[in-house]
């Protein structure tokens, strides 16, 4: 070797276009919400040509196309989780994920923050139709200063590097971006400036300064923060009026997250002993939905219902007031899919109607997306849930999904799920088996140099999992 390199570009083929959809299907519709109005249609056909609504109409037989018969079911736009992580390290689901979130009912998912690459492998495969997902908008990292909360964040010393971070994002097109805690205010409005010249939104987890910033967004009732202002939420889970005026004015959206609305497994179990979930949550999750359950059922629950409930008021003062609420759950933080009915359970429980809480899992984020989602009507994508029920009447009628049409591909419940046997709690992995290959060696011991630094203890990294995004 002379000490000199020479670089060489490699051409790799990695083709894809988006899947086609159907050339025409039809869903004849006993009862279909739209997403936005007080009332039901009735006896109508939804027309799907590739992966759009071509026509809502009123039911007539013999219509060419692969024909739906939902005549005894409610239609209705899928539903769409606006915070979640679906590459999120440390959590792993493997397939199951996206047929998960489908046989829920949820069609559409957002993530504010994952590892870059993966994120984009993920969008790609579910666009094509080579993974059964839901439809998935995506970022990479947030974009964070000197210091990093996450692993898989990148710290950002320097205006060059906030460049390269901006051009790596652009490259990947990225369709939003988050800026996180600790990344200086200048810089978050270069982030913003620069994506609002692509047509993309920009969050946060700040209300102030971000909303004077234009910011289009904010994580959470109330989160990890380190400006030592711009709180959104007391600690017993208030919000102040002018808070809540300045986000209703400036029509800065809000994702409450209300991880809260756990402390509901007291008396509602019924989505953590459904089939779906017995089937398709791995083991490990159901050990930690079980403690969940436990600590709701065993312990005194009155501060956390009145901490929920004050959430609650926030978003109901937000959504009557003119603002804009969008649902998300940061799972698998909280539980995967679950946790989203149970937002919307937790707002309907404490005075928010059924269409106010749907409406912001369907069309308010449409609205905020900028994508032809969360309704019913031509033109939009044919992303639907139809269920076996009246949502608009019983919240909890949401979750009886009986089959989901995403990119208008028709699956039923049954489908999504035949692939899946169930995880067998009888069969020990074989990591931990006492014989036989891939034992599980002892954790290696802690080096003197590092005890000291107290962050990096186990629990206390667990601890930091679970409380990262709560309200104080």
């Amino acid at each position: 070797m002379s000490g000199r390199s020479r670089s060489e570009t490699v051409k790799v083929r990695l083709t894809w276009r988006n899947v086609k959809g159907p050339d025409r299907l039809v869903i004849h519709a006993g009862r279909m919400w739209d997403g936005t109005r007080s009332s039901v249609r009735r006896d109508v056909d939804i027309l799907v040509s590739g992966q759009r609504i071509t026509g809502v109409e009123p039911h007539r037989a013999a219509r060419p196309g692969t024909f739906v018969d939902a005549s005894d079911k409610f239609v209705m736009p899928g539903i769409i989780d606006i915070h979640h992580h679906r590459q999120m390290q440390g959590y792993s689901y493997g397939s199951r994920q996206g047929p998960l979130w489908l046989s829920l009912g949820i069609t559409t998912t957002r993530s504010p923050g994952d590892p870059a690459y993966h994120m984009v492998e993920e969008r790609e495969s579910v666009q094509s139709g080579r993974r059964v997902a839901p439809r998935f908008f995506g970022t990479g990292e947030a974009v964070d200063g000197a210091r990093i909360y996450y692993n898989f964040m990148r710290p950002t010393f320097s205006q060059p590097q906030l460049g390269l971070e901006l051009e790596r994002a652009a490259a990947l097109d990225y369709d939003l971006m988050k800026c996180y805690v600790r990344l200086p205010v200048m810089w978050h409005k270069q982030v913003i400036d620069w994506a609002h010249k692509r047509g993309a939104p920009v969050t946060s987890h700040y209300h102030y300064p971000a909303m004077a910033l234009g910011g289009d967004g904010t994580e959470h009732i109330g989160a990890t923060n380190r400006f030592g202002y711009s709180r959104t939420v007391t600690n017993v889970g208030s919000g102040f009026s002018d808070v809540i005026s300045m986000f209703n004015d400036s029509q800065m959206a809000r994702t409450p997250t209300l991880f809260g609305s756990s402390t509901l497994h007291r008396e509602d179990t019924s989505l953590v002993n459904d089939p779906r979930v017995r089937r398709m949550y791995p083991l490990w999750r159901q050990t930690a939905l079980a403690t969940t359950v436990t600590s709701a059922q065993t312990t005194d629950q009155t501060v956390n219902r009145a901490n929920l409930e004050h959430q609650v008021d926030q978003v109901r003062e937000m959504i009557r007031g003119g603002g804009v609420v969008t649902t998300g759950t940061d799972s698998p933080i909280d539980h995967l899919a679950i946790s989203t009915h149970m937002n919307l359970r937790a707002m309907v429980k404490y005075g928010i109607t059924p269409r106010e809480a749907l409406i912001t899992a369907t069309s308010n984020s449409w609205a905020y997306l900028g994508e032809r989602l969360g309704q019913v009507a031509p033109g939009y994508y044919a992303d639907l849930a139809i269920i076996d029920g009246d949502p608009l009447t019983k919240i909890n009628d949401a979750a009886s999904v009986t089959a989901v049409v995403t990119s208008g591909l028709h699956r039923t419940v049954e489908e999504l799920l035949a692939p899946y046997a169930g995880p067998d709690s009888s069969v020990a992995p074989l990591a931990v088996r006492a014989s036989g290959a891939n034992r599980v060696l002892p954790a290696v011991p802690r080096h003197q140099s590092t005890k000291g630094f107290w962050w990096n203890e186990p629990a206390v990294v667990e601890a930091a999992r679970d409380s990262c995004c709560a309200p104080p």
